[in-house]
């Protein structure tokens, strides 16, 4: 058979003009994997202080000349109005929280897989069963024991919580 037999047969023809599409887009994509866009600026470059690390507003400046002018033994000399407190310190002023109501704590089911639970009931509700990690109220679940549960409060608050005896 002669190439110009098998090109006239028409199906052939369809397959030439397929290949040549083939290789057209081919050349096109190939091309275009070469072209590179240009880089664009990048943004101007903001250098990072440690007064703005924290994202917190920077601290007051110290007159240190001032403070050691001061005489440290002077006779007019007093005690600041307020104790200078750490960040983070509690003020001895503040009135300390008020703890949330603990739960009635009805009985305890200990498993060793981990699987123990407690009946508590909180005020007047109905009774729930717990696991440790559960909430009750403002309360978490952190142990189970045998007749007791240890619970604690979102801002570190802790108690023990045991079943109350028969008759008291």
């Amino acid at each position: 058979m002669s190439a110009r037999t098998w090109a006239a047969a028409p199906g052939m023809r369809a397959a030439l003009v397929a290949l040549a599409a083939a290789a057209a887009v081919a050349g096109w994509t190939l091309i275009g994997a070469f072209r590179v866009d240009p880089i664009p600026d990048p943004p101007a470059m903001r250098l990072a202080g440690l007064e703005t690390a924290g994202g917190r507003t920077p601290r007051p400046r110290v007159d240190v000349g001032a403070v050691v002018d001061n005489d440290l033994f002077a006779a007019d000399r007093s005690a600041p109005a307020a104790r200078y407190r750490m960040p983070g310190e509690a003020d001895a002023n503040d009135a300390p929280a008020a703890q949330p109501e603990k739960p009635l704590l009805l009985g305890t089911v200990v498993a060793t897989d981990r699987r123990s639970f407690a009946t508590v009931q909180l005020g007047g509700g109905r009774p729930t069963l717990v696991r440790v990690g559960d909430k009750i109220g403002e309360w978490a679940v952190r142990a189970i024991e045998r007749g007791k549960i240890v619970l604690v409060t979102a801002t570190g608050a802790r108690a023990d919580v045991t079943v109350p005896k028969p008759g008291s």
